[in-house]
């Protein structure tokens, strides 16, 4: 590809990135479109990020920082990757603004893998862009990208800073904000934290992609062992957490405060024996909804792959209570504890 001029660079990666805008989905052509992105950006940035440095997390006390190496292999999921710009692009059509509308990607990854297919996609003149990253050896991947694609003639404001701290320039709010910094059950990575920080900062009607993220406690049925993950598998019991506008900013100042602050309401979910009888684990459900009625479900990505907290025994005769907090530390996760207590009969 390095002998392809900037020109028909941006050409390819708009044919290359066209199966994300398909409907309906084909997967087979997603996969092969996802193959063909990532070998095409490995080509643009001519830069080895199979290193020490590109390995390496950012630890920050509110959670870790993808490694460069571990942030471009997230194009590798497809669906992920196809629901993400296909919801920013829905989300850019519905903004009823006068151009130019501002969007803000915090989390960028070395080759802004989510807005770049629309930055191509649309006149200049329509969007302006702020892409903010914390890691020095992705921001200068990025940096290099943006360069060889000749992109100084967009908007594009590059920022090396950390999204949880991060303040907006109360003149230039965005109207979209993007953030795709997490894993599944919310664990490790700062998705929480960077909500918290940036839709603090701008008005309710600022669209966040993904809109809303749920936690439930679930579970696997015993006769799925056969080590496929068919939906029909799997059950919710209740909905354990919920980053979203709707969850996290009430009208309520004092509440604004508490979870600015990182502390989460705790939850008991009591489970009683006949409830449990044919199934074989507890476990965390992660639900995307990246906009609208474009969504992850569960195990359709990695962000949405079912975590295994704890073996239901074939004999069980136990009640079982789930105690569970979202806790925003140097590693978030859902924090529980689980007791067993056995029914007398």
């Amino acid at each position: 590809m390095s002998h392809l001029s900037t020109i028909d660079l941006k050409k390819e990666l708009v044919r290359v990135t066209s199966a994300y805008f398909e409907e309906p989905i084909d997967y087979l052509k997603l996969s092969n479109a996802s193959t063909d992105y990532k070998s095409l950006l490995h080509e643009i940035s001519g830069q080895n990020m199979d290193i020490e440095k590109g390995r390496n997390d950012i630890k920050n006390e509110n959670g870790n920082a993808l490694g460069t190496f571990w942030a471009a292999l997230c194009l590798e999921d497809a669906l992920r990757t196809r629901q993400f710009i296909k919801g920013i692009d829905r989300a850019i059509k519905d903004t009823k603004k006068k151009a130019p509308i501002h969007i803000m990607y915090a989390g960028t990854g070395p080759f802004a893998t989510l807005i770049l297919p629309l930055i191509l996609r649309y006149p200049k003149e329509d969007i302006t862009y702020t892409l903010l990253e914390i890691n020095p050896f992705t921001y200068s991947v990025l940096q290099n990208i943006i360069s060889k694609l000749d992109l100084e003639e967009y908007d594009i404001t590059l920022v090396k800073d950390n999204a949880t701290t991060y303040q907006i320039a109360p003149e230039n709010t965005p109207d979209i904000i993007i953030s795709e910094t997490m894993q599944s059950g919310l664990m490790k990575e700062q998705q929480v934290p960077i909500f918290i920080n940036l839709m603090s900062q701008v008005p309710y009607d600022t669209v966040f992609i993904p809109e809303k993220i749920e936690l439930h406690l679930g579970l696997k049925k015993t006769d799925s062992l056969d080590g496929r993950f068919l939906k029909e598998h799997y059950t919710d019991v209740e909905k354990l957490f919920e980053v979203s506008k709707e969850s996290m900013f009430a009208s309520n100042p004092s509440k604004k405060q508490l979870i600015k602050k990182g502390s989460f309401a705790k939850k008991k979910t009591v489970i009683k024996e006949e409830t449990l009888k044919g199934y074989s684990h507890l476990l965390i459900n992660t639900y995307i909804q990246v906009y609208k009625d474009l969504k992850i479900d569960i195990n359709e990505s990695g962000l949405t792959v079912p975590i295994f907290i704890r073996e239901i025994p074939n004999n069980n005769q136990s009640t079982v209570t789930v105690d569970t907090q979202y806790v925003i530390s140097s590693e978030p996760k859902l924090e529980y504890t689980i007791t067993l207590d056995t029914v007398v009969s």
